[in-house]
């Protein structure tokens, strides 16, 4: 039985299978795939993480320049702003720092210093405690006409809403270029046990056991897991660097830079571990379900 056992572990001829030619391509296409799509769930969320602490908790001032007012109505505005009990702190941007959020848009020189700027002022709130925004607004402009308020409250919710949308579709995306990388596993599998089919009759006549036979394809379907993993998820993480390289400054359009830290980095490497154990568990239940109806 040991014997017979031994030699069903290398007697199956794999090697020109159709598994084998084709095994490495799907799995490394579904790697590329499940690779960027996992990276691009973590550097959404870890942009949610900057979103959350710019935007929460603010709110933004815009006061007109009248003509000859210097900064008087500025100065107004501030000091109605600080003595709003909800309102812990309230400070107007310089105009140089505003002038340079506009110039990804509107570029540099004389055109962009000559335009007549409103002044911005950023208004942290208290925690917990509650601003009527609309009454505040009506108040604001009835000491300087045009005063308007920018709540962050209703932009930050919509960003939410749409990174966690991205999150989930990228998600989604993962699972399913995981689920093709298995599912190839079960091609494979399936395609050697019908090609040798003759060969399996045989070996189980003369005492080969079905988890030797199963083992040499598992061991088939690691083999083609691991060089098409690696090989998928190496062209992510190179497309990946290379878009980190010339994707412009974040800050330049004032949304945080989506980038990955090392931990979630070391995750991406793990996929062709777990593609591997997933195509190594599912070749061996597929291989044992049919064997056992080989007879």
């Amino acid at each position: 039985m040991t014997a017979g056992g031994t030699r069903a572990a290398r007697v199956l001829p794999l090697k020109g299978d159709a598994g084998n030619r084709y095994g490495p391509w799907i799995v490394g296409a579904a790697l590329f795939v499940a690779t960027l799509a996992l990276a691009a769930t973590l550097a959404i969320r870890n942009a949610e993480h900057g979103w959350r602490t710019a935007l929460a908790g603010k709110i933004s001032v815009q006061v007109p320049a009248p003509p000859g007012s210097g900064g008087e109505a500025a100065a107004e505005i501030v000091a109605l702003l600080r003595a709003t009990p909800a309102i812990a702190e309230a400070e107007a941007i310089d105009a140089a720092v505003a002038r340079s959020l506009l110039e990804p848009w509107l570029g540099t020189g004389a055109e962009i210093e000559s335009l007549p700027l409103p002044t911005l002022i950023d208004v942290r709130l208290r925690p917990d405690a509650g601003l009527d925004t609309v009454a505040l607004e009506v108040a604001l402009d009835a000491a300087v006409p045009g005063t308007r308020i920018d709540d962050h409250g209703i932009r930050l919710a919509n960003i939410l809403r749409f990174a966690l949308a991205l999150q989930v579709f990228g998600a989604a995306v993962t699972a399913i270029s995981g689920l093709i990388a298995t599912m190839a596993a079960v091609f494979a599998t399936r395609a050697g046990l019908s090609a040798h089919r003759e060969a399996i009759r045989i070996l189980q006549l003369i005492g080969a056991e079905d988890s030797r036979i199963a083992r040499q394809l598992m061991a088939r379907s690691r083999n083609f897991s691991i060089k098409g993993g690696v090989a998928g998820c190496a062209l992510a993480a190179g497309a990946l660097i290379l878009l980190h390289r010339y994707a412009p400054d974040g800050n330049a359009f004032m949304v945080p830079e989506m980038t990955l830290s090392p931990i979630q980095w070391a995750v991406l490497a793990c996929l062709p571990l777990v593609a591997t154990a997933l195509a190594m568990a599912t070749a061996h239940l597929t291989a044992m379900r049919v064997l056992s109806r080989v007879t």
